[in-house]
């Protein structure tokens, strides 16, 4: 299995109001988390951008598939339905807080955080035995533009500044291998961050304000981030995919007109899933299935088998994802 080292700041909880300080800790501040993927479940029709009217060829083959900014604001527009108003103003009203303790604004503190408790406590009457509250996300994409033989060159490259010791060299050359969707939730644990929040306030009230601080810094410090890592290939093959499969059966078209451009899409998909391969995404037994599915195709195009073998590619490109992308969860570190 590929291990990804992901950095990933948490600055999505920026804002005007927050302490300078700790803003700057948060900002900067990254979750060294090593992981091998995420799973992540994707319909299989989820990034095509076919249209079964226009004839497919290959110069259309670099862009195909391509469209990641869309694709990126799906995903968020989707994720970011799990995230409430008051787990976001949980985090930023504690933070807001510990500024307000900063500058002596013990009054101003006590009111935000008895907010925060308030919204933590509504939030998990709402969900009881809910461990984690998503309260932020963000993503960030990371794409290697070259193609296979650009990786394995890069990749022999790395290996020799390796045997000659040149460590950090290759390093350089190695954190550019990657393409790839970051996608990364910061939650509450609500396990232990409401409690916290108590603490610090009954600390307020009994003057301890250096140690009301204290704790307020160390409980965001526990918030937990976890990254999900999507392989761009496997979403490029899968659109590309998709689109041979309405090309089948585009009546504008001659049968072989059909099959010829199916499998101009076809080849193109198995060199994205290379590529993937090749950048560690998996190893070369992990595709091995869905390159034979694929390779059935120019035995069963406009034909009766025709049917289960795209059944046998969607199920098997749904398992290659499921078995390469495996969740981490790491603990945000503020110091």
């Amino acid at each position: 299995m590929e291990i990804a080292l992901v950095c990933m700041p948490a600055n999505q909880f920026n804002s005007e109001n927050i302490m300078k300080k700790h803003v700057h800790k948060l900002a900067t501040h990254t979750a060294l988390i090593l992981i091998s993927a995420l799973s992540f479940s994707f319909p299989v029709d989820a990034f095509a951008d076919a249209d079964a009217e226009k004839k497919p060829n290959t110069s259309l083959l670099s862009s195909k598939g391509r469209n990641i900014s869309a694709t990126k604001r799906r995903i968020l527009a989707d994720k970011s339905q799990q995230i409430t108003d008051e787990a976001r103003y949980a985090v930023s009203g504690t933070q807001q807080a510990l500024l307000s303790l900063e500058n002596n604004d013990t009054k101003t503190a006590l009111t935000l955080l008895q907010d925060v408790s308030k919204k933590l406590a509504a939030m998990l009457a709402k969900n009881p035995g809910l461990a984690l509250l998503p309260a932020d996300i963000e993503a960030d994409v990371f794409d290697f533009e070259g193609d296979a033989d650009a990786i394995k060159k890069e990749i022999k490259q790395a290996d020799d500044l390796l045997d000659g010791g040149n460590l950090q060299s290759a390093r350089q050359i190695m954190a550019e291998l990657a393409s790839e969707m970051q996608i990364t939730t910061i939650s509450i644990p609500l396990g232990t961050f409401p409690a916290a929040i108590k603490n610090a306030e009954t600390l307020i009230a009994a003057g301890k304000t250096n140690e009301a601080a204290q704790v307020l810094d160390e409980v965001l410090n526990t918030l937990v981030a976890v990254t999900e890592i999507i392989p761009l290939p496997l979403l490029r093959a899968e659109a590309l995919l998709t689109e041979a499969s309405v090309l089948e059966h585009n009546g504008d078209m001659s049968k072989e007109q059909s099959r010829a451009d199916v499998l101009i899409l076809a080849d193109a998909a198995k060199e994205k899933l290379n590529i993937a391969q090749l950048l560690g995404y998996g190893g070369k037994e992990d595709y091995q299935l869905l390159y034979t599915a694929i390779d059935e195709i120019k035995e069963t195009l406009h034909s009766e088998k025709s049917a289960s073998t795209w059944t046998k590619i969607k199920q098997n490109l749904t398992d290659l994802k499921n078995k390469i992308i495996q969740p981490k969860n790491n603990r945000l570190q503020t110091h």
